[in-house]
Protein backbone atom coordinates (compact mmCIF):
# COMPACT_ATOMS: atom_id res chain seq x y z
CA UNK A 1 0.00 0.00 0.00
CA UNK A 2 2.85 2.39 0.82
CA UNK A 3 4.50 1.66 -2.55
CA UNK A 4 1.19 2.26 -4.32
CA UNK A 5 0.79 5.58 -2.48
CA UNK A 6 4.26 6.69 -3.58
CA UNK A 7 3.57 5.68 -7.18
CA UNK A 8 0.32 7.69 -7.16
CA UNK A 9 2.31 10.85 -6.37
CA UNK A 10 4.15 10.28 -9.67
CA UNK A 11 1.03 9.54 -11.67
CA UNK A 12 1.58 5.76 -11.66
CA UNK A 13 -0.08 2.77 -9.99
CA UNK A 14 0.92 -0.80 -9.22
CA UNK A 15 -1.17 -1.85 -12.24
CA UNK A 16 1.54 -0.29 -14.43
CA UNK A 17 3.96 -2.99 -13.22
CA UNK A 18 2.23 -6.36 -13.87
CA UNK A 19 4.60 -8.57 -11.83
CA UNK A 20 3.73 -6.60 -8.68
CA UNK A 21 0.76 -7.73 -6.55
CA UNK A 22 -2.01 -5.18 -6.10
CA UNK A 23 -2.54 -3.54 -2.72
CA UNK A 24 -5.49 -4.68 -0.63
CA UNK A 25 -8.12 -2.03 -0.05
CA UNK A 26 -8.01 -0.68 3.51
CA UNK A 27 -10.26 1.86 5.21
CA UNK A 28 -8.70 5.29 4.62
CA UNK A 29 -9.49 6.22 8.22
CA UNK A 30 -6.89 3.68 9.36
CA UNK A 31 -4.27 5.31 7.13
CA UNK A 32 -5.24 8.74 8.44
CA UNK A 33 -4.98 7.53 12.03
CA UNK A 34 -1.49 6.15 11.38
CA UNK A 35 -0.28 9.36 9.71
CA UNK A 36 -1.61 11.49 12.61
CA UNK A 37 -0.17 9.14 15.22
CA UNK A 38 3.30 9.38 13.68
CA UNK A 39 3.25 13.17 14.08
CA UNK A 40 2.18 13.21 17.76
CA UNK A 41 4.30 10.28 18.92
CA UNK A 42 6.49 12.36 21.23
CA UNK A 43 7.30 11.91 24.93
CA UNK A 44 5.66 14.82 26.79
CA UNK A 45 8.09 14.61 29.69
CA UNK A 46 11.02 14.99 27.29
CA UNK A 47 9.26 17.84 25.50
CA UNK A 48 8.60 19.62 28.81
CA UNK A 49 12.26 19.35 29.81
CA UNK A 50 13.41 20.49 26.36
CA UNK A 51 11.14 23.55 26.45
CA UNK A 52 12.28 24.52 29.95
CA UNK A 53 15.98 24.08 29.13
CA UNK A 54 15.74 25.92 25.81
CA UNK A 55 13.69 28.84 27.13
CA UNK A 56 16.35 29.39 29.78
CA UNK A 57 18.98 30.16 27.13
CA UNK A 58 16.97 32.01 24.48
CA UNK A 59 18.09 35.44 23.35
CA UNK A 60 15.60 38.34 23.58
CA UNK A 61 15.08 38.17 19.80
CA UNK A 62 14.40 34.43 19.87
CA UNK A 63 12.00 34.79 22.80
CA UNK A 64 10.14 37.60 21.03
CA UNK A 65 9.69 35.49 17.88
CA UNK A 66 8.70 32.44 19.94
CA UNK A 67 6.04 34.32 21.94
CA UNK A 68 4.64 36.07 18.86
CA UNK A 69 4.24 32.84 16.87
CA UNK A 70 2.89 30.71 19.73
CA UNK A 71 0.30 33.39 20.54
CA UNK A 72 -0.78 33.36 16.88
CA UNK A 73 -1.13 29.57 17.02
CA UNK A 74 -3.12 29.31 20.25
CA UNK A 75 -5.09 32.56 20.40
CA UNK A 76 -6.72 32.11 16.99
CA UNK A 77 -4.76 35.07 15.66
CA UNK A 78 -3.80 34.21 12.10
CA UNK A 79 -0.13 34.82 11.36
CA UNK A 80 2.27 34.56 8.44
CA UNK A 81 5.88 35.07 9.55
CA UNK A 82 9.37 35.21 8.09
CA UNK A 83 12.30 34.76 10.47
CA UNK A 84 15.38 36.30 8.89
CA UNK A 85 18.95 36.14 10.15
CA UNK A 86 22.41 35.25 8.96
CA UNK A 87 24.10 31.93 9.78
CA UNK A 88 24.54 30.80 13.40
CA UNK A 89 21.93 33.16 14.84
CA UNK A 90 19.83 30.26 16.16
CA UNK A 91 17.05 29.77 13.65
CA UNK A 92 17.20 25.97 13.89
CA UNK A 93 17.20 26.36 17.69
CA UNK A 94 14.00 28.41 17.38
CA UNK A 95 12.33 25.81 15.11
CA UNK A 96 13.13 23.09 17.64
CA UNK A 97 11.88 25.18 20.56
CA UNK A 98 8.55 25.91 18.87
CA UNK A 99 8.17 22.27 17.85
CA UNK A 100 8.82 21.09 21.41
CA UNK A 101 6.24 23.54 22.79
CA UNK A 102 3.55 22.39 20.36
CA UNK A 103 4.35 18.71 20.92
CA UNK A 104 4.11 19.35 24.68
CA UNK A 105 0.53 20.50 24.15
CA UNK A 106 -0.25 17.35 22.18
CA UNK A 107 -0.58 19.13 18.86
CA UNK A 108 1.00 18.79 15.42
CA UNK A 109 3.68 20.95 13.84
CA UNK A 110 4.88 20.19 10.31
CA UNK A 111 8.59 20.85 9.79
CA UNK A 112 9.81 20.99 6.20
CA UNK A 113 12.87 22.38 4.45
CA UNK A 114 13.83 23.18 0.89
CA UNK A 115 16.99 21.06 1.16
CA UNK A 116 17.57 17.55 2.45
CA UNK A 117 20.40 18.50 4.80
CA UNK A 118 18.32 21.17 6.55
CA UNK A 119 15.38 18.79 6.96
CA UNK A 120 17.56 16.39 8.97
CA UNK A 121 17.97 19.06 11.66
CA UNK A 122 14.22 19.40 12.28
CA UNK A 123 11.92 17.18 14.41
CA UNK A 124 10.20 14.81 11.97
CA UNK A 125 11.66 17.02 9.25
CA UNK A 126 10.94 16.34 5.59
CA UNK A 127 11.70 17.87 2.24
CA UNK A 128 8.99 20.38 1.32
CA UNK A 129 8.39 18.72 -2.06
CA UNK A 130 7.83 15.38 -0.33
CA UNK A 131 5.75 16.68 2.58
CA UNK A 132 3.41 18.77 0.44
CA UNK A 133 3.55 16.70 -2.76
CA UNK A 134 4.81 19.66 -4.80
CA UNK A 135 5.65 18.85 -8.45
CA UNK A 136 9.35 18.94 -9.29
CA UNK A 137 8.73 20.78 -12.56
CA UNK A 138 6.87 23.65 -10.96
CA UNK A 139 4.90 26.28 -12.90
CA UNK A 140 2.44 28.99 -11.97
CA UNK A 141 -0.44 26.57 -12.64
CA UNK A 142 0.97 23.74 -10.50
CA UNK A 143 -0.94 22.35 -7.52
CA UNK A 144 0.04 20.01 -4.70
CA UNK A 145 -0.88 16.39 -5.33
CA UNK A 146 -2.99 16.18 -2.17
CA UNK A 147 -6.68 15.36 -2.45
CA UNK A 148 -9.20 16.68 0.10
CA UNK A 149 -10.12 13.91 2.54
CA UNK A 150 -6.86 12.01 2.04
CA UNK A 151 -4.63 11.18 5.04
CA UNK A 152 -2.16 13.92 4.03
CA UNK A 153 -5.02 16.44 3.76
CA UNK A 154 -6.28 15.51 7.22
CA UNK A 155 -2.76 15.95 8.59
CA UNK A 156 -2.57 19.46 7.11
CA UNK A 157 -6.01 20.24 8.51
CA UNK A 158 -5.00 19.21 12.05
CA UNK A 159 -1.55 20.85 12.00
CA UNK A 160 -1.31 23.89 14.28
CA UNK A 161 1.83 25.27 12.63
CA UNK A 162 3.89 24.84 9.46
CA UNK A 163 7.61 25.69 9.60
CA UNK A 164 9.44 25.92 6.26
CA UNK A 165 13.21 26.29 6.53
CA UNK A 166 15.54 27.36 3.68
CA UNK A 167 12.56 29.28 2.28
CA UNK A 168 14.42 31.46 -0.28
CA UNK A 169 15.86 28.38 -2.00
CA UNK A 170 12.74 27.47 -4.01
CA UNK A 171 10.48 29.09 -6.58
CA UNK A 172 7.58 31.26 -5.43
CA UNK A 173 5.35 28.85 -7.34
CA UNK A 174 5.97 26.27 -4.59
CA UNK A 175 4.34 28.56 -2.04
CA UNK A 176 1.52 29.41 -4.41
CA UNK A 177 0.84 25.68 -4.89
CA UNK A 178 0.70 25.17 -1.11
CA UNK A 179 -1.52 28.24 -0.76
CA UNK A 180 -4.04 26.78 -3.24
CA UNK A 181 -3.85 23.36 -1.58
CA UNK A 182 -4.48 24.68 1.94
CA UNK A 183 -7.28 26.88 0.63
CA UNK A 184 -9.08 23.79 -0.68
CA UNK A 185 -8.43 21.75 2.49
CA UNK A 186 -9.38 24.46 4.99
CA UNK A 187 -12.70 25.32 3.36
CA UNK A 188 -14.48 23.00 5.80
CA UNK A 189 -12.81 24.65 8.80
CA UNK A 190 -14.83 27.22 10.83
CA UNK A 191 -11.77 29.54 10.90
CA UNK A 192 -11.32 29.53 7.11
CA UNK A 193 -11.04 32.90 5.35
CA UNK A 194 -10.62 33.11 1.60
CA UNK A 195 -8.93 36.50 1.97
CA UNK A 196 -5.95 35.19 3.96
CA UNK A 197 -3.09 33.12 2.50
CA UNK A 198 -2.56 29.44 3.33
CA UNK A 199 -6.20 28.97 4.32
CA UNK A 200 -5.57 30.96 7.54
CA UNK A 201 -3.07 28.35 8.70
CA UNK A 202 -0.16 29.80 10.73
CA UNK A 203 2.98 29.49 8.57
CA UNK A 204 6.58 30.40 9.41
CA UNK A 205 9.22 30.77 6.71
CA UNK A 206 12.85 31.33 7.49
CA UNK A 207 16.48 31.54 6.43
CA UNK A 208 19.12 33.91 5.16
CA UNK A 209 18.88 35.79 1.84
CA UNK A 210 22.68 36.05 1.86
CA UNK A 211 22.85 32.32 1.13
CA UNK A 212 21.16 32.44 -2.28
CA UNK A 213 22.78 33.23 -5.59
CA UNK A 214 22.41 36.53 -7.36
CA UNK A 215 19.40 36.80 -9.65
CA UNK A 216 20.12 37.29 -13.34
CA UNK A 217 17.40 39.39 -15.06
Amino acid sequence: MDIDKILHSYGKTLKDYPPMPLATEVDSSLLTERVIREEINFNKDDSNKNVSDMLAITTPEQRYAFDKIIIAVYCDEWGFFFVYGHGSTGKIFLWNLMSAEIHLRGDIVLNVASSGIASLLLPNGRMAHSGFKIPLNITEDSVCNIKPGSPQAMLLLKAKLIIWDEAPMVSKYCYEALDKCLGDIMRCSPIYSKDLPFGEKVVVLGRDFRQILSVIP
